[in-house]
């Protein structure tokens, strides 16, 4: 017998948390999930917003695909960041405005909102499950690192809100 439990938080409804089983009942379960995600990011509702993050995140993966892009030793697109980061736009929710997407010359990608001066949070999305964040709200700043298995954190999630106090 198989189990899905959902951490019910403010992410897209449909983001099941990292399968570590190891059975072919937990790999048929995956599959399974995968195959609703894909349906659900097709959707009228939902897709054409992740649709859109999503071509942004190729195009950046094309630009940045090899060393040395910026001219500065930058490092190419890091592919478990590529990964980690189509599966970060699956868990935002329709409400939440598409940000700015690029990659760091650390190889990671990165989401940036912009809500006006000094109003802006950004997310790098590594290759180990971290994000890493860093926020300025006027004369008030926040940062840290944060573990992502599929779920966004709450803490991620407000700081988000922060730059669109009154939502978009």
């Amino acid at each position: 017998m198989n189990i899905l439990v959902r951490n019910m938080s403010k992410t897209n409804p449909l983001v099941f948390p990292q399968n570590w089983g190891v059975s072919e009942s937990a790999n048929e379960l995956q599959r399974e999930t995968e195959e609703l995600q894909k349906n659900f990011s097709r959707s009228i509702t939902f897709g054409e917003h992740l649709s859109e993050m999503i071509e942004r995140l190729f195009e950046a993966r094309q630009e940045h695909a090899i060393n040395n892009w910026d001219g500065y030793g930058a490092k190419a697109i890091d592919e478990q960041s590529y990964q980690n980061a189509i599966r970060f736009i699956l868990s935002l929710t329709p409400d939440i405005p598409a940000p700015e997407i690029g990659v760091e010359p650390d190889g990671e990608v990165v989401f940036e909102w912009y809500g006006g001066k000094r109003k802006v949070f950004s997310i790098s999305v590594g290759g180990r499950n971290e994000l890493t964040y860093a926020g300025l709200y006027g004369i008030s700043r926040t940062y840290g690192v944060e573990r992502f298995y599929g779920n966004i954190p709450d803490t991620l999630l407000d700081n988000i809100n922060r730059v669109f106090p009154r939502g978009v």
